[in-house]
């Protein structure tokens, strides 16, 4: 180790690189481990989670689906391969601490949700079966929450707090570590009404269960599909067609990430190995002008075991080094993963760290490293030292080299190209989310009714016609509107409707479904294509209207001109008339085409107790927000509203996962053309300095140093022409998996692939000029006198 630092003190370049080699492509891909160990590996942090799942209902065209209430009383009490089978129904809510009111996310659950989870309450107690018999108000809190609008006070245990203008007995806090799923920070008893246990159309129970001992997901999927048949049966007009499924929770929480982390992973391994082509490059480049010195060792007696142990040793303190600085790229990539977003896509907290686990995973990652690059090339030097005369072997005139060069070649083709499709395929998803575009101050505020103050659609119409009224008049608010959905954040769900006079399936006719004022479409920047928009006369008493995106047109009227028809939603016999037809709103991460399919209605005429306020300040959004609290609070004193988000952070956020598969991607396009290029420097120094005797009698014999530089320059770009074609017979597989794993796969046309071609082209021939120039310039005469 002593000998290592004081060669790299005397020589510090190569050793330098191969650092920086190791730094890189060791160092993203720990980073990259850190992600997939915290979402994929590391257990969730509940008892027993392997035994964890979700029963969902699953039909054939509507795909995956929450339950039914009058479907999970049946299934649930009959099911014997699940126990504790919780359901939940997701709530908003404001609640009122020592503060203002605030609006909070939360669930109503059934007797068995904390027994399912098993954790105990930091203070106080969870629901007992005693707050399902009597429906008391009770509530549990969640840590954060309690630290947040209650101050710590270890006395909120029993004392009242107002939900939704109600009176609440605190039972209980949870510890900071109970964390749903779902981010819920109360939990309050959820015992059924009459009409809830008979309801069978609307899918409003999301459940989760625990495998009994010795049970499979398996033998829960066959007992439920076993009941799902009975109550095909006995409820025909409501069940047909419709089965259960348990899913693994692990597999659905992931859902599309994994798909994400695939292609985030593939560009890793595609730098990592070409770092290690470089590193074996290098070495195979640099270890033969060491072959005094290898000669020197092995005459005064050194075996060849112990000359390789010593060259692998070098390597491994220089390559341990880069590792170390490594550790800091990962910490950087950890943090980037983190600040693009991409965790918020799935519904469960992780946190990716460089902890213990993924240092020992990026130390077993360097001794493979090692291994992998240094024991060819130093068993090869020192067979070439063994002899006083150096011999010509493939090791030393580059087959070797010429096919590992050819091969980085063409995976920098195929991660640039992919890089590069990436980022117009990111341009296409940025243009398709058109809702946000209009103005940057613009913001959406979400305001939640509570569903026993506001019980009736009257109750409601005027809370939202009293506050879009008075909002209009501040000073503050340039312009107000609302709707119920805005795009292109996650929707709600959707809506069945019938077309008049089609007698097609309703089950096969469906939308996304928002409820929005007169100033919506403005506001959102939704531009109309033909027809006219809701306005002012679509009140409550006026004939129902509805406006459809283009996409819903295309969908369902390919042929024909939506306007002037009429359609109803399922359960309603009131008819909707079509009445304008507007641009379309993709979600960035949905593959469903129904992802355009919009169905606008009136507010006044389909009232829903939430809606998202689209505000325009007029000076600051800061007191624009405050009129907005304060036109709340004048109409209701225990209402508040959600949080104050800019439209265009709504679009940043549905934009994260392919914005940084896009980054990342092009990062390491980046870093895999620059290692590239380093390796084709590598292979064309070595070639200066093994073959400098050779150049040596050439131009002693009359070549020109033109010649030489001609010649070595030419045969470089040969091999980086061998890499060009074999990189781009890999694009179509390249296109066909990316399409598997990346909503609207980048196309790799002519034009894209040129420019990556010219790129590298250009790029490899300044690599190979600048060691070639070196060999013009031999000093003949003093390299045949050291011969």
């Amino acid at each position: 180790m002593r000998f290592a630092l004081r060669l790299f003190a005397r020589r510090p370049t190569v050793p330098l690189l191969i650092a920086v080699l190791f730094a890189l492509g060791v160092g993203l891909a720990g980073g990259m481990w850190a992600v997939v160990d915290a979402a994929v590996v590391r257990p969730l942090p509940y008892r027993d989670p392997a035994a964890l799942v979700f029963v969902m209902e699953m039909h054939p065209q509507r795909g995956l689906m929450a339950v039914p209430p009058a479907n999970f009383l049946d299934w649930s009490s009959r099911v014997t391969s699940l126990r504790d089978v919780a359901g939940t129904y997701a709530i908003d809510a404001s609640i009122a601490g020592t503060a203002l009111p605030e609006r909070v996310a939360g669930l109503k659950v059934t007797e068995r949700f904390f027994d399912l989870w098993a954790v105990p309450p930091a203070l106080g107690r969870v629901l007992q079966p005693k707050d399902f018999a009597t429906a008391t108000h009770v509530v549990v809190l969640g840590h954060a929450l309690w630290r947040r609008l209650f101050n710590s006070d270890a006395r909120v245990a029993g004392a009242l707090v107002r939900i939704d203008g109600e009176a609440y007995t605190v039972a209980g806090v949870m510890p900071a570590s109970f964390r749903t799923i779902d981010k819920a920070e109360i939990w309050i008893p959820w015992t059924m009404t009459a009409e809830e246990q008979r309801e069978r159309r609307f899918h409003l129970v999301g459940t989760t269960a625990r495998l009994r001992s010795g049970a499979t997901v398996r033998d829960a999927d066959r007992e439920l599909g076993a009941i799902y048949r009975q109550l095909q049966i006995d409820h025909p007009e409501t069940t047909k067609e419709w089965t259960a499924r348990a899913l693994p929770m692990r597999d659905l929480l992931l859902g599309d990430s994994t798909k994400t982390l695939t292609v985030l992973g593939g560009a890793v391994l595609v730098l990592l190995t070409v770092a290690w082509i470089n590193v074996a490059g290098l070495l195979l480049a640099w270890l033969p002008t060491r072959r005094h010195e290898l000669v020197v060792r092995m005459a005064l007696g050194a075996t060849t075991a112990a000359v390789v142990r010593q060259l692998m040793l070098e390597t491994l303190v220089w390559a341990g080094a880069g590792t170390a600085g490594g550790l800091v790229i990962a910490t950087w990539f950890v943090h980037l993963f983190g600040a693009a977003g991409v965790s918020t896509a799935v519904p469960y907290d992780f946190e990716p760290r460089v902890d213990v686990r993924v240092i020992a995973a990026v130390a077993a990652l360097l001794l493979v490293s090692v291994v992998a690059t240094a024991l060819v090339p130093s068993v090869l030097a020192v067979r070439q030292s063994r002899s006083l005369v150096p011999k010509r072997t493939w090791a030393s005139y580059g087959l070797g080299r010429r096919v590992t060069v050819a091969l980085q070649v063409a995976l920098s083709i195929v991660l640039m190209s992919s890089a590069a499709g990436l980022l117009l395929r990111f341009q296409s998803l940025s243009a398709l989310t058109t809702a946000t575009r209009a103005s940057n101050a613009r913001m959406a505020m979400e305001v939640s009714l509570s569903e026993t103050r506001y019980a009736d659609e009257s109750g409601q119409r005027a809370f939202f016609d009293r506050l879009l009224a008075a909002l209009a008049a501040r000073a503050e608010v340039r312009a107000v509107g609302a709707a119920s959905y805005v795009p292109p954040a996650r929707p709600l769900g959707n809506v069945r409707f019938s077309i008049e006079s089609r007698a097609v399936s309703t089950d096969a006719q469906t939308a996304l479904a928002s409820a929005v004022d007169a100033s919506a479409f403005a506001l959102l920047g939704v531009p109309l294509v033909r027809g006219r928009l809701i306005d002012r006369r679509d009140g409550s008493t006026a004939p129902h209207v509805a406006v459809i995106s283009a996409a819903l047109a295309r969908r369902y009227w390919s042929n024909d001109d939506p306007i002037g028809r009429r359609i109803a939603l399922v359960g309603s016999e009131k008819p909707i008339t079509i009445v304008g037809v507007v641009g379309d709103v993709r979600q960035p991460l949905s593959s469903d085409p129904r992802a355009e399919s919009v169905l606008y209605l009136s507010y006044q005429q389909n009232t829903w107790p939430f809606m998202t306020l689209i505000v325009e300040p007029s000076a600051t959004s800061a007191a624009a927000v405050a009129a907005v609290r304060q036109e709340v609070a004048r109409i209701d004193a225990s209402q508040a509203i959600g949080v104050v988000q800019p439209l265009d952070e709504i679009r940043t956020a549905w934009l994260a996962q392919p914005r940084v598969q896009t980054t990342i991607v092009a990062m390491f396009g980046l870093a895999t053309l620059l290692l590239t290029l380093v390796g084709l420097y590598a292979r064309v120094a070595h070639s200066v300095a093994v073959r400098a005797r050779e150049f040596a009698i050439r131009q002693a014999l009359g070549a020109r140093p033109a010649d030489v530089v001609r010649s070595l320059t030419v045969d470089a770009l040969l091999v980086v022409a061998a890499g060009v074609l074999a990189g781009s017979a890999l694009l179509p597989l390249t296109a066909a998996t990316l399409g598997r794993l990346v909503v609207e796969a980048p196309s790799f046309d002519l034009s894209l692939i040129s420019a990556v071609v010219f790129l590298l082209a250009a790029g490899a021939f300044l690599s190979a000029y600048g060691p070639a120039r070196r060999a013009g310039r031999v000093n003949t005469a003093e390299l045949l006198k050291a011969e």
